[in-house]
């Protein structure tokens, strides 16, 4: 493997300038725990906020510091942004827990991480061969399937490697890695030049950018350095870096890197030498918060009323039984008859058409619960008739409502103005699916246990 390049970089002044401030940092260690703790709380924060808003995160730095500190979310933000910051700050927690076992990362870990970035799978905005929009479904944890070129700015194609050469680029990129445990070369190189050499590739359907950072922090920790930090308004000059890399100059992506480094130690050396590292806009951010902290406690709550029952209904409960009817019609089969119904104050309807939600608006003031019903008839055995009867409730309080299931126990609560998440919808029918087949298996035990 030719590395000519890499040893060329490896003598430059700026390299040697970072070598020399790491090992001021070293010289100063084992830092007191409160300053190592607060410079590395400040790289997190960061860290998560700005690689997330170069992808387009619409959550702002206080919004950032507050959902990861507090569990506040943002009113009015999307919940994929909130996801893609929590998953973002967990696949944080996992690249730590690789640093501390000293172990080279593989491709396994990559995927690892690729799927706690975007948390669930879900729909992104496409174009077809012939140039119409569509969605594709982002899988998690898997290479590419389809090709992930993208139109730039001024309107050409930028093509990244295609599906059917990503598992074996991902493959030599990884022997490429594995290479510098021979060599004497500064990890700054290393993890600049695999960056680069990874959001070439663009393995992954979505998430490459954020997770190229990721992996090359881990590579920079993992050498005893700490991570740095590509900031949202530098975003233009980072993207034009990497073009530049794209054709094969790849030393100036290579010192920006370094540069950020320094900033990354200098921040340690300020820290333990007792200067204060809060940025200007430090207050700003602390404002921020303090904001949502408010808004968590007052404005953010949403209080019932027929609007908003309507909008839950049509937006959220009627997916989930549409979906959850499906699901248990595969059942039918092994009973006479079956029936599936909504049912309010006694009145059963068949699906949320505009009659069920005329019948709630004009019995709104008792409107308190609804209960989605599955009932079957007349088990097809010749041994063991029977009937079951399943329910999930749906209970609306002033300011929440909770999905419960057939015994009662809680599945869900959510304030008004909060979304389901695919992996909770998911969960609703599992725990409906649970329960028909616990009803059957129990009636079909009934009927092998041995009378007295």
């Amino acid at each position: 493997m030719n590395l000519k390049l890499e040893f060329e970089f490896n003598k430059t002044d700026i390299i040697k300038d970072v070598e020399a401030l790491k090992n001021q940092v070293d010289a100063l260690r084992p830092l007191p725990a409160d300053v190592e703790g607060k410079v590395m709380q400040k790289l997190r924060l960061d860290w998560n906020y700005h690689s997330n808003a170069i992808e387009g995160n619409r959550l702002n730095y206080g919004e950032t510091v507050a959902f990861l500190m507090e569990g506040i979310t943002a009113k009015g933000k999307p919940l994929k942004d909130h996801l893609d910051i929590r998953g973002h700050n967990d696949a944080i927690n996992f690249l730590l827990e690789i640093v501390k076992d000293t172990r080279s990362i593989t491709e396994a870990d990559i995927r690892a991480l690729h799927k706690m970035i975007l948390v669930e799978p879900y729909d992104s905005p496409a174009t077809t061969a012939d140039g119409l929009p569509t969605t594709k479904r982002i899988a998690l944890g898997e290479y590419k399937t389809s090709p992930n070129h993208v139109k730039t700015s001024t309107g050409e194609i930028h093509y990244y490697a295609s599906p059917a050469e990503t598992p074996a680029r991902m493959h030599d990129l990884m022997d490429w890695y594995e290479e510098f445990d021979r060599y004497d070369i500064s990890p700054i190189i290393i993890a600049a030049l695999f960056h680069h050499k990874f959001v070439e590739i663009h393995p992954f359907d979505d998430g490459n950018g954020r997770l190229s950072r990721i992996l090359m922090n881990l590579i920079l920790m993992q050498s005893g350095y700490p991570p740095v930090v590509v900031k949202t308004d530098d975003r233009k000059n980072y993207y034009s870096l990497l073009s530049r890399a794209d054709v094969g100059d790849t030393w100036p992506f290579v010192e920006y890197v370094a540069e950020l480094m320094q900033s990354s130690l200098q921040l340690y050396l300020k820290a333990a030498r007792g200067v204060d590292i809060d940025e200007d806009d430090d207050i700003d951010k602390e404002i921020a918060l303090f904001k949502m902290q408010v808004r968590e406690n007052s404005i953010y709550k949403e209080k019932k009323s027929f609007k908003i029952i309507s909008n839950i209904i049509v937006d959220i409960i009627d997916p989930i039984v549409k979906d959850a009817f499906k699901k248990a019609e595969k059942f039918d089969e092994l009973f006479t008859k079956s029936n599936r119904s909504i049912i309010f104050q006694a009145e059963s309807f068949s699906d949320f058409n505009q009659n069920l939600l005329n019948f709630i608006s004009s019995r709104y003031q008792k409107f308190d619960k609804m209960e989605i019903s599955f009932s079957y008839s007349s088990f097809k055995s010749m041994r063991n008739v029977f009937d079951l009867s399943i329910k999930q409730t749906i209970k609306f309080n002033l300011y929440e409502y909770k999905i419960l299931d057939n015994q009662n126990k809680l599945i869900i609560t959510k304030q008004y103005h909060e979304p389901v998440s695919n992996i909770e919808k998911k969960e609703i029918i599992k725990v409906l699916i649970r329960d028909i087949k616990d009803q059957i298996t129990l009636n079909l035990d009934k009927q092998k246990s041995p009378k007295p």
